[in-house]
């Protein structure tokens, strides 16, 4: 009986320092979403989980380790909204503007918060470490998947075959990122309307004669 309690407690401590750990890298992901990675600190997220500064510290070896782990975060949340949707719509431009139109949507629309992969460029473009690095993977990624989309939408007969794959993300993606830029710092509530309109004629623009 008492071997039994033991098994028990021993299996039950790690779940529960999961949710607990699970707990933290969520809250702090709110408070950096509104406040920046480098909003962080190891005393406001104790703060807002009702824990001391030493319960949250003992989940994270530091407080880059925490950063990164609120990216792993953002990125597999934005997975869930963004690209695995996207996966559901016919591959070419059904998808592509799938995944560029929800992604500025999520970026740039009302009751929504600043994107990682642009704000976190802007915080961590000059300054080398792990959080950086886990940044840049995690852009990388994405970029890649939105090219694999444009690349399948011209195999498909979507879009010209003369259109430069590589141009097109360089348009697509900072156009999303200026949308960002004036509805969050210039806060311009034309920007998602233009962006759109920008988005749609680059992809008229290129679209193949059917």
């Amino acid at each position: 009986m008492l071997a039994q309690r033991m098994n028990q407690r021993i299996l039950s401590e790690p779940k529960k320092g999961s949710l607990t750990k699970s707990l933290i890298v969520r809250a702090a992901l709110e408070i950096a979403s509104k406040s920046g990675l480098e909003g962080l600190t190891i005393g406001n997220i104790a703060d807002t989980v009702t824990m001391s500064k030493s319960g949250v510290f003992a989940h994270f070896g530091s407080r880059e380790e925490l950063q990164v782990a609120v990216i792993r975060e953002y990125y597999q949340q934005f997975e869930e909204l963004v690209f695995k949707p996207a996966l559901s719509k016919p591959k070419g431009l059904p998808r592509l503007r799938h995944m560029i139109n929800t992604w500025l949507k999520i970026s740039v629309g009302d009751e929504t918060s600043s994107c990682f992969f642009i704000a976190g460029a802007v915080e961590y473009d000059d300054r080398p470490g792990m959080v950086r690095d886990e940044l840049v993977w995690s852009v990388e990624n994405w970029r890649s998947a939105l090219l694999r989309a444009i690349k399948e939408a011209i195999t498909a007969g979507h879009l010209k075959r003369s259109v430069n794959s590589e141009t097109l993300l360089f348009q697509l993606y900072s156009t999303v990122l200026g949308a960002h830029h004036d509805s969050r710092f210039l806060q311009n509530p034309k920007s998602l309307v233009l962006a759109k309109k920008l988005i749609k004629d680059i992809f008229t623009n290129n679209q193949a004669d059917q």
